[in-house]
């Protein structure tokens, strides 16, 4: 199979390469992701939504977190689809077009999400003062507006021809890598790097805070096993990916007839595409940890008692709501020795 390469100008050398593994690989991630995302980010969106009536800010965030990877996630049979008929795009320019845009969009919601989530639970832990939740839901709304209007242009990346074969998620000829390698670089400073400043300033001084401020010894471990979930998201799934990306369209555009540096790029984007993708299955793991309400639903429903020390019950929500008020307390709100 050609690279992709060849598309890019007349002048270019072509680049030959077997594609054959790609394919296999993202088939492979994008089942996985599919079944564990769509358990989990669906049963947390449920918990949150119709089972937990008492939503602190941190429960807000971790709602819209869901959400996001949920949006996502739908979309992704398209692209199991596609790389299991070896990169043929069979469902249309619009849907191309849709799924391309619904892995940007899902993608830099939830970078936002988990940079809110770092500066309200700091707040969260630090002030004596509650949060106001019409304030954080209207902060969540911005988010997505702001996303789903910045993230648009990849709305214009749709299906083309290349080898008498349809093909997606592959942009065709120089200008349209010139225009996407501008268009990383405002994805980079605004979608990738002010929010993981942000996520490492007020988590930094969380950090602090946990250590100057005597604290409960289980609220500790709460604390950090956010900090630490956190940033293992961001610097596991989203900062290689956006080292690489950079890196490679740089020498796409500007040396694309290094076929022998393409041919290392175009294998380590594939890991950290995969890695970019994983996301949304290390975020179920924020929802037993900080989300109120999920661990609980999950000790219920698998009628196992847990540290709340409650009786098991059904999994209807008038009867989970009874055992939440206490959770919600303690999370949202900072336990001091006295």
């Amino acid at each position: 199979m050609i690279k992709n390469q060849e598309s890019l100008s007349n002048d270019s050398i072509y680049c030959e390469q077997d594609y054959n593994y790609k394919h296999h690989v993202y088939s492979a991630v994008y089942i996985v992701v599919f079944f564990i995302g769509v358990l989990f980010n669906g049963a947390a969106l449920y918990v949150f939504c119709v089972v937990n009536k008492k939503r602190g800010p941190s429960t807000l965030c971790l709602m819209n977190l869901a959400a996001a990877d949920l949006f996502f996630i739908i979309f992704l049979p398209l692209r199991i689809t596609y790389f299991q008929m070896d990169a043929t795009w069979i469902f249309g320019d619009i849907m191309c077009r849709a799924t391309t845009y619904s892995f940007y969009f899902s993608m830099y919601t939830s970078i936002f999400f988990l940079a809110c989530l770092s500066l309200f639970r700091y707040y969260s832990v630090t002030s004596y003062k509650e949060i106001n939740l019409k304030k954080v839901s209207k902060i969540c709304v911005i988010i997505w507006l702001f996303t789903g209007i910045s993230t648009t242009p990849f709305l214009f990346n749709g299906s083309h021809i290349r080898g008498n074969v349809t093909r997606c998620f592959e942009p065709s000829g120089l200008s349209a890598w010139t225009k996407i390698m501008y268009m990383n670089y405002y994805a980079l400073i605004v979608g990738f790097i002010i929010p993981f400043l942000t996520i490492l300033v007020f988590n930094g001084l969380l950090i602090r805070y946990i250590l100057l401020i005597p604290m409960d010894k289980k609220h500790i471990r709460r604390q950090v096993t956010m900090i630490v979930l956190v940033l293992i998201v961001c610097c596991v799934c989203f900062l290689p990916y956006h080292i690489q990306r950079t890196v490679h369209l740089h020498y796409l555009v500007h040396h694309p007839n290094i076929c022998s540096l393409h041919n290392v790029l175009e294998r380590t984007v594939v890991a950290t595409l995969s890695l970019a993708i994983l996301n949304s299955c290390l975020d179920p793991l924020l929802y037993v940890f900080v989300g109120h309400g999920f661990k609980t639903w999950l000790l219920l429903l698998f009628k196992t008692k847990g540290s709340l020390n409650v009786r098991p019950l059904s999994t209807e929500s008038g009867d989970v709501n009874n055992v939440l008020v206490e959770e919600v307390q303690m999370e949202e709100t900072l336990v001091r020795k006295t």
